[in-house]
């Protein structure tokens, strides 16, 4: 029940956050996975924004594509009261910006940077720090910046996936059998229909089922150790809209 409680409250919580982190680039250092991209997307010049940085715990399978690796035990604290251990800038068209961190009061791990663009173009961001014992430095390559005047600056998503980081974690407990079919799948269908996530879009097929297959478990389970790709874990959530178990 706990359990149950736990992952209502996270996709609860993370509605505001998820719907801005889309596009976000990840890195794996040591025990540690670190997503970065704008807070609001797509970025407009002229318009105030934030780069955000998230920190979260790297899976196994994650950490064996790392370059660095630490031996030291890692938790969710090592990942809060890091804004004055992390430098960040931004260049774009031969411009660099320093930016001042705050970490987010509402959830851990997460930093922002404000900075309004005042040009077109594509930035590049340079991000040093360290965590705990783990020094890093890595480049990230965020969202294009657009004018407001652009033809297309709204794009309609057709064909696109986007899955929030955390919803990983959603999976990985349905997956090991510590939420139900049913929590898992009314979670999946709210976030379906709050557009934190999406899926290529899917008609509902002329049969009912209330009964998940063992497969879209598996790849559940998969999906949340990073063994497959987002695309693939989207399949099952649109099996389960033809077969009316998700109804968006």
């Amino acid at each position: 029940m706990k359990k149950i409680l736990v992952f209502l409250l996270v996709i609860i919580l993370a509605t505001g956050l998820a719907n801005n982190a889309f596009a976000h680039k990840a890195e794996i250092v040591g025990n540690y996975k670190i997503s970065l991209g704008w807070k609001t997307e797509p970025p407009m010049v002229n318009k105030l924004n934030a780069i955000e940085i998230v920190f979260t715990l790297a899976s196994d399978f994650e950490k064996e594509s790392s370059q660095i690796q630490s031996n030291t035990l890692s938790n969710i604290s090592d990942l809060t009261g890091l804004a004055d251990k992390l430098e960040v800038d931004v260049s774009l068209n031969g411009k660099k910006t320093f930016l001042t961190l705050k970490e987010d009061p509402q959830f851990p791990g997460v930093y922002h940077g404000d900075i309004t663009p005042n040009e077109i173009g594509t930035p590049v961001v340079h991000l040093y720090g360290k965590i705990k014992d783990v020094e890093f430095e890595r480049t990230f390559h965020p969202e294009k910046i657009e004018g407001s005047s652009e033809p297309n600056s709204n794009p309609q998503i057709v064909n696109d996936v986007r899955i929030p980081e955390w919803v990983k974690n959603n999976a990985k407990w349905w997956s090991e059998g510590q939420v139900d079919d049913k929590t898992f799948a009314s979670g999946i269908q709210f976030l379906l229909k709050e557009k934190i996530i999406v899926v290529p879009v899917t008609e509902k097929g002329s049969t009912q089922n209330t009964t998940i297959p063992e497969w879209v478990k598996n790849n559940a389970k998969w999906w949340s150790d990073g063994q497959i790709d987002d695309k693939t874990f989207a399949s099952g959530i649109q099996f389960l809209i033809k077969q009316g178990i998700i109804s968006v």
